[in-house]
Order: C-alpha cells, then structure tokens, then sequence
C-alpha cells in the first residue's frame, strides 16, 4: 500500500526534474552560445596619447631676470586605458579596430583581452577612407580568435549581438559587455557629411543593439559567433545609445585588413578620371552637348592610358550608373570606387549623345 501511495509522489519529482532540465537547455540558447564563443577574443585598445604640460620648476619666479628663454610647455605621453575595442580574427594575432580609435594616439600601446591579459601590441597598419586599423599582439602569444560570417548574406530582422568595452576606463573589468538586437536595415547609406565626406560610410549594417563610447572597433556578431559587422558609430543626440548604430560590413573590413597585412597599408583604388554633375551645368552648355539625361556625371577629362581610357571612356560622356548604382552626383561615384580594390571590375553605364552603352574595366592602385 506504500508504495501505491509514493508512486504520486515519485511521478511529481520527476516531472519537476523534467522542467528544471527544460529551463537549463532554454537558457542555453543561440545567443548564449554565440556569446561564448566570440567574447574571448574581444579585446579593450590601450593608448598613450600627447599632452602638453607646463615645466615648473622652483627658478620660475626668477626667470625674469635674466636673459634666456623661457621653457614653456613640454610634450608628453600619457596612459589611457580603454579608449576602444577590436577583436583578434587569426592565429596570428591580428587585431581588426576603427582607425578612428587610434588616429590620435602617440602609440598603441596594448590589448587587454577578457581573461585579464594585458599584452603589448604593434600597430600594422590603419585606412582612414575605410575607418579599418589593424593591430598585432608581439612575441607571437597565443590569443583566441573569432572567425569570420558573411555581412553580404544577412536577413533584416536576424538576432545581432554588439560586443565591446563601452565606458571601459570606468568598469575597471577587462570583461566585455554585449547587447542584443538585430538587423534593422542592411547597406545602409550614410550622409557624406558624417566623416566630412571623407570616409566610406557606405554600405553599412543598422542595427539596434546598443553601441556606445567604448564599443568602436569591436565586433558585430551574429547568432552563430561569427564576425559580421564592426561596431562603428551611433546616430544620437545625447551621446548615449537610442538604437540607431552602424557597424562596417566585415567583407569590406577583412579585405581591407589583409590588404594592410600583406602590403602595410590600404591600396587607394584609382579610376582617373574626373567629373561634374550634370545638375550643375547649365541649360545653354548641356544642349551644346547634346545632353538629354537629368542625372549622372559628365567626365571633364581622363588620363590617356589608364584601364577606363583604354577601355572606352571619353570626355563628354555622361556617366549614369557605376555597378549597377544610380549616379546622381560625383559622390555615388566615389563611394563606389572607394569600395574596390585593385584588381576589381567597375562596369559604367554612360550616354554618349544620347546613345546608351556599358564600358567595363578594371581598378587599380592610385601611383602617388
């Protein structure tokens, strides 16, 4: 009769273990796991950056009289922790972050990675144009690396996870934080004005996992812990996180990163040719020319010899498109040479007197 009486019993054990278990594996979700497998490799950038001070010295009240100079201000460097993030992608070492995060820095002066290493590094080389810079850890230490997703095969509404060291020099903590979100638009095109038109925001991933100071240059990953983006800016008027963040696409950023690894520096891709937006010209001159567009570029002038002069363009063409995009100003253009790298094709779809044809050729390095 007992044992009639503690099979209830025994049955209502097991079906809490049975529900305990199932709240485990739920925890242990795609996120959890994606987490685990990139943020070893997340690391904080520490640099030393220039600040002037004055010389004191206990003479100062009698520099006056006597007839010497005066010592004024001294250059030093001085130790900041944490001014950004980056993450370590091979065996070797190598460190991909945003130019932006060292571009006034003295030197880099190391990494700290999540297990509370500090290890010095070497700086490889940096892109302004792309906003790419690319470190390497010294003495061949052995780091963990994240690999690499595909940032041209993402689905908009797709999870997302931000990882870096936002407000790193106050946590005190070399682990990293995360945010979740997801794909909120994909090859997204960012105002010319942002950058000062200098810089190739262009094609970039929106997201809105929070990303803020502190989060540049670390890794943008998705739910299978591979690097498809780096955290780069925020659109926000209050300097905090309000859900509008870019991050560089990583097929651009790993091109440019070997690039700089094999060559010391980004190849600035050349067409050589300039032009005008047939916007801006007047009436009288596009009838002269026979102009019957109402976009594109007029190209004013192209060296003899390069690829595109050899392949067709000439002077008073009217470009319309550039692979496959629409040119309304000479800024379409550049965006889209600015994306390609020695050795690519670039197709133009041109008019030429009102006849529209395609002149493919391809890129090469700007000779300085």
């Amino acid at each position: 009769m007992r044992i009639v009486h503690l099979l209830p019993v025994l049955s209502f054990l097991a079906a809490v273990h049975v529900f305990a278990d199932d709240i485990a594996d739920s925890r242990r979700n795609a996120i959890v796991t994606s987490i685990e497998r990139a943020a070893p490799a997340v690391v904080s950038v520490n640099v030393a950056v220039r600040a002037q001070r004055r010389v004191q010295s206990m003479f100062d009240e009698y520099w006056g009289l006597f007839d010497v100079p005066r010592p004024q201000y001294q250059i030093q460097k001085r130790r900041m922790n944490s001014v950004g993030s980056g993450f370590v992608f091979d065996a070797r070492g190598h460190i991909i972050t945003n130019y932006h995060v060292i571009e006034e820095v003295a030197e880099v002066v190391s990494v700290t990675l999540p297990d509370g290493r500090e290890i010095p590094v070497d700086v490889v080389g940096a892109d302004e144009r792309t906003d790419v810079a690319v470190l390497r850890v010294r003495d061949a230490q052995k780091v963990p690396f994240i690999g690499f997703g595909d940032s041209d095969d993402l689905l908009t509404g797709e999870w997302v996870i931000a990882i870096g060291n936002p407000f790193g020099t106050l946590m005190k903590d070399p682990q990293p934080t995360v945010s979740v979100g997801v794909v909120s638009a994909n090859h997204r095109r960012v105002s010319s004005s942002i950058g000062e038109g200098e810089r190739l925001y262009q094609g970039m991933i929106q997201t809105d996992a929070a990303i803020n100071p502190g989060n540049s240059g670390g890794p943008l990953v998705n739910s299978r812990g591979q690097v498809i983006g780096v955290n780069t800016m925020i659109f926000s008027q209050s300097g905090g996180s309000v859900g509008l963040g870019f991050a560089i696409p990583i097929n651009r950023a790993r091109r440019v990163a070997e690039e700089i690894i094999q060559y010391g520096r980004r190849r600035d891709p050349w067409a050589g040719f300039k032009v005008e937006d047939v916007q801006s010209l007047s009436p009288a001159f596009l009838q002269e020319l026979k102009i019957g567009v109402d976009h594109g570029c007029l190209v004013r002038n192209i060296i003899k010899g390069v690829p595109a002069h050899q392949a067709g363009l000439q002077p008073g063409d009217v470009i319309v498109a550039i692979n496959g995009n629409r040119v309304d100003n000479a800024t379409d253009i550049d965006f889209v040479i600015w994306d390609l790298f020695d050795g690519d094709r670039c197709t133009l779809t041109v008019d030429r007197q009102g006849q529209t044809g395609t002149i493919e050729f391809t890129i090469r390095e700007l000779q300085r």
